[in-house]
């Protein structure tokens, strides 16, 4: 339930091929994941961090939100409703509150003090709210994805995913003022849409991207004027090449995103200037899916991937699997493995995303965190969250 409090016992061991030191920080036996790589989860002191945890009260699959002190080893559960998106919630800039949306439905805003919720924004009852909602810098704003609800259906397998691509369901891209909960369309069309985002620091810059299997989108990345005009194509997509996972580097300097051709075992790190769309590769890379920066985008976090599609008319997928995250500093022109995270990137307890292990740096840099499954297999544990040391 809501307030309740649970003390946690940390894991800690060496990875068996880096060295590096790695702390499991939840139970073995609870279900838990860490929000989206691109959304706040730590405190501004690196101290606490808010993640999705399966302790109830209602039946499984169903996660809520947790808030844990890394220094007690203390969580409390902040939310016990249904249908919470645990991973596409977020802190303040101030740390006073928690942002999420419940059961695709309703915006919420926590407070963390006193574990009040007020909810800012209801989607119509003729849409459903999809995906990551992303605030602009100062959190006074949202961009968001719906999808009219006679084009819905739930993403729970990877074939639905590709279903939902083929199916080219009404989107529209819209932003909400958080004071007054007032919605406003920036663009509606037929065909999936996904992970809107504000640039940091620019709010009159939002990014969004045509959502599906990766070789059948053609042009991924688009950006577009808050007031709905100057819409613009990031990049096309050469002949073979497939383009994914794009975030802003927080400093709101660049989009990254990686881009690899279906002929080459080859992936590359690219950079993307939403002003002049100047493409720019910083470095190959192994075979990861998930890419996070520190604040300037010195440093680059990936975690490698396996095979997910079972769609024939797209792959969906590596040319091989990677166990393994991965560090790259672009300073240095360096890249190294940190550790391994052995996720199975399956389906697990109707959910696509609870095993990704979706990394990102701590505040100071010294870590990484990361979720996955990868003592399921061998000690029959829940996926966890992980921190591992640099």
């Amino acid at each position: 339930m809501k307030a309740t409090e649970r003390k946690f016992d940390f894991v800690t061991h060496a990875d068996p091929d880096t060295g590096a030191r790695v702390t499991r920080l939840t139970p073995p036996d609870v279900t838990c994941h860490r929000n989206y790589f691109y959304q706040k989860c730590f405190t501004n002191d690196g101290r606490k961090l808010i993640f999705g945890g399966e302790f109830g009260p209602n039946p499984s699959p169903n996660w809520n939100y947790h808030l844990l002190d890394l220094d007690t080893q203390r969580c409390v559960q902040l939310t016990d409703g249904i249908g919470e998106n645990t991973f596409g919630g977020f802190l303040s800039p101030d740390d006073r509150h928690l942002y999420f949306v419940r059961d695709k439905r309703q915006f919420i805003r926590l407070e963390l003090a006193s574990l009040t919720e007020e909810v800012l924004y209801v989607v119509p009852d003729d849409w459903v709210g999809y995906g990551t909602w992303v605030s602009n810098s100062a959190c006074t704003k949202i961009v968001g994805i719906e999808i009219a609800a006679s084009d819905w259906f739930p993403l729970n397998t990877w074939q639905k995913f590709n279903e939902m691509f083929h199916a080219r369901p009404l989107c529209r891209l819209f932003s909400v003022d958080l004071a007054t909960g007032k919605r406003t369309v920036i663009l509606e069309q037929r065909g999936w849409l996904g992970h809107p985002q504000y640039r940091p620091f620019d709010d009159n810059t939002v990014a969004y991207c045509h959502e599906g299997p990766h070789d059948l989108i053609d042009a991924r990345m688009w950006f577009i004027d808050e007031n709905g005009t100057n819409r613009r194509c990031g990049k096309e997509h050469g002949e073979g090449e497939s383009c994914t996972h794009e975030f802003w580097v927080p400093d709101g300097s660049a989009m990254i995103y990686v881009s690899y051709n279906d002929k080459s075992p080859e992936r590359w790190i690219c950079s993307l200037d939403p002003v002049t769309l100047e493409n720019k590769v910083l470095t190959t890379m192994p075979q990861c899916s998930h890419l996070m920066s520190n604040h300037d985008g010195t440093l680059i976090v990936g975690d490698g991937v396996g095979k997910v599609s079972l769609d024939n008319t797209a792959s969906n997928e590596m040319l091989v699997g990677d166990p393994y995250l991965h560090l790259f500093d672009l300073k240095a022109g360096t890249t190294r493995k940190i550790a391994r995270h052995d996720s199975g990137w399956g389906v697990y307890k109707d959910d696509r995303q609870v095993t990704h292990p979706h990394p990102s740096f701590t505040p100071d840099n010294k870590q990484v965190l990361f979720s996955c499954d990868k003592e399921t297999a061998s000690k029959g544990y829940e996926p966890a969250l992980y921190l591992v040391d640099l």
